[in-house]
């Protein structure tokens, strides 16, 4: 059996029960999975009955409160309620294909060395956005890298490493994210903390612990999510910009945890420097017919820079080692 875990904060009900439905609608045996849904501090709190349509199936299913906000406290409590060899998780506004569960089970088995993988997030058929959208995508949880079976084992971001939406993770690698999370309180900085927190890289941390255990990350094209983002609320551009912004912030905070202070690239030490950047970053976005992610490059070079100089002015603080 397999635990199926959806961490959700006051979610939009309708597309909650799409989640719910693709999972009621898997082609596996119900004794297959397990669905436990965490309540992060919902208002009002989510009744059990949203998990009827798997409870009538004969799906096991478990709801917890997790009423500290945040989305790495969710996680925890997921994985301290769980004890499957793989856990998969689910946002609260992904819908699984009918195949997915037995997709990644057969992955599973013909590969031993895999630590974590997930597949496409693709949006709902009809959805409608701006072009200037585009680019912003991947941020916003797309992710369709192409046909190709992915597997990599490099202690960076790449195409393999999947999002925390639609993950498979080891029990290992939870085990090791839970134990990160107990080092340094830097830990809760990354990912969400409720709807108007838009820090990020908490999928990284608990994807990163597969490959410094010698596992394998990958990407897996035949596994497909339905990925029903909010694209009025995130196509706003004041949105947009600080969501790039944190995403800057982010990506140092992740690497400082992972390896220690890093020292800041040359480019974001001088005001000259760091103009000549996001200028030259901003006129080949323009050039691209991309003005609007241009703007939003300069916004995560900023958040980049900004925290940089943090660390920088402050005491280090413990990271976590490799082994």
């Amino acid at each position: 059996m397999i635990d199926v875990c959806i961490c959700t904060h006051n979610p939009r009900m309708d597309i909650l029960s799409l989640t719910i439905s693709g999972l009621a609608n898997q082609n596996v045996k119900p004794e297959v999975f397990r669905v436990i849904l965490i309540d992060n501090h919902c208002i009002p709190p989510l009744s059990e009955s949203i998990l009827l349509p798997l409870i009538h199936l004969g799906i096991p299913t478990l709801l917890i409160r997790e009423p500290k906000l945040g989305l790495q406290h969710a996680r925890i409590a997921a994985i301290r309620n769980t004890t499957s060899e793989w856990v998969l998780w689910l946002d609260d506004d992904n819908e699984p294909t009918p195949n997915f569960i037995q997709v990644g089970l057969d992955f599973i088995h013909l590969h031993p060395e895999i630590g974590c993988f997930g597949g496409k997030l693709l949006l709902p058929e009809g959805a409608n956005y701006d072009r200037w959208l585009a680019p912003f995508l991947p941020y916003l949880g797309i992710k369709n890298p192409g046909e190709e079976l992915k597997i990599t084992q490099v202690d960076q971001w790449t195409d393999a490493e999947p999002p925390g939406a639609s993950a498979w993770v080891h029990r290992k690698v939870l085990n090791r994210f839970l134990q990160n999370s107990s080092m340094n309180v830097k830990f809760f900085k990354l990912d969400r903390n409720g709807k108007n927190g838009l820090a990020s890289c908490g999928d990284s941390m608990m994807m990163r612990g597969a490959v410094r255990l010698g596992l394998s990350c990958a990407y897996v094209p035949a596994l497909k999510i339905f990925h029903h983002i909010d694209l009025v609320r995130r196509s706003k551009f004041f949105y947009l910009i600080r969501l790039m912004y944190e995403y800057g912030k982010s990506h140092v905070i992740l690497e400082s945890l992972l390896k220690g202070l890093q020292p800041i690239p040359y480019h974001y030490q001088l005001d000259r420097d760091f103009f000549i950047l996001i200028r030259d970053e901003f006129f080949k976005e323009k050039a691209k017919g991309s003005l609007f992610f241009g703007i939003g490059m300069i916004a995560y070079h900023l958040g980049v820079r900004s925290e940089h100089i943090r660390q920088h002015k402050n005491k280090p603080t413990p990271f976590f080692p490799m082994h």
